[in-house]
């Protein structure tokens, strides 16, 4: 585990001070953008339409239709195994299906930082970052929306 890795845009802003070798700048090729989210293939079930809604409608600024399809169409069926695998345990507590319970987890958290909905894998992604904000910035963000 330990801490997340810097990503290679820091290191190159902050003039790479552990001098490792950075990989070369590649071209970055600009995906086509969701402008509307894409109709959900007809067996999610309802955790994995939910899934589905959740993940286009807050992730449509880096998920691309054309690249990214396959990756939320598992994380969506992965969602609705949870939900089976969840409700199969409550149903019997046996060990055996405890642990398939957490094998599906386990596949449903991956699938979900593949596609940058941890603030790890978003950082990693370039997408966002999360920070505090400082009482002067809420200051400021109150001031501004008295203004307006």
């Amino acid at each position: 585990m330990g801490r997340p890795p810097k990503p290679n845009e820091i290191k190159r802003a902050t003039g790479n001070p552990g001098q490792r070798k950075l990989p070369e700048l590649a071209t970055v090729q600009i995906l086509p953008m969701a402008h509307e989210i894409p109709e959900p293939p007809a067996d999610l079930q309802t955790e994995g339409r939910d899934l589905w809604n959740k993940a286009w409608g807050m992730a449509i600024t880096w998920l691309s239709p054309q690249s990214d399809l396959q990756s939320i169409i598992h994380a969506c069926r992965a969602a609705d195994d949870v939900a089976v695998a969840r409700a199969r345990y409550r149903a019997t507590t046996d060990p055996a299906d405890a642990r398939a319970l957490v094998a599906v987890s386990k596949t449903f958290t991956d699938a979900l930082s593949s596609l940058g909905f941890d603030p790890t894998s978003r950082s990693r992604l370039g997408v966002a970052e999360v920070k505090k904000q400082s009482v002067l910035d809420e200051l400021i963000t109150r001031r501004q929306s008295k203004q307006k």
